[in-house]
């Protein structure tokens, strides 16, 4: 049974990394599609900064501030 765990561990870790791999690059996606960021300026942020950065910009629609949003996306924009 040990050996079976050794052998498939590293493939489960694997899925494990490229599922997360995915979900940051479709969050950066929808942020260069939506909004019009700079992929080049989105890239040194981590996931976590990433989705703190859109959540941010949600709640900034939700509450239909225009003015904070356009100062939030600014350093980000091409």
């Amino acid at each position: 049974m040990s050996l079976l765990l050794l052998l498939f561990a590293p493939g489960l870790f694997a899925i494990y990394w490229i599922i997360r791999l995915q979900i940051c690059l479709s969050r950066v996606r929808y942020l260069v599609d939506t909004y019009g960021l700079s992929r080049k300026k989105i890239q040194p942020l981590k996931c976590k900064e990433v989705k703190k950065l859109r959540e941010k910009i949600d709640e900034l629609r939700a509450a239909n501030d225009a003015y904070g949003l356009e100062a939030l996306i600014k350093p980000f924009r091409a």
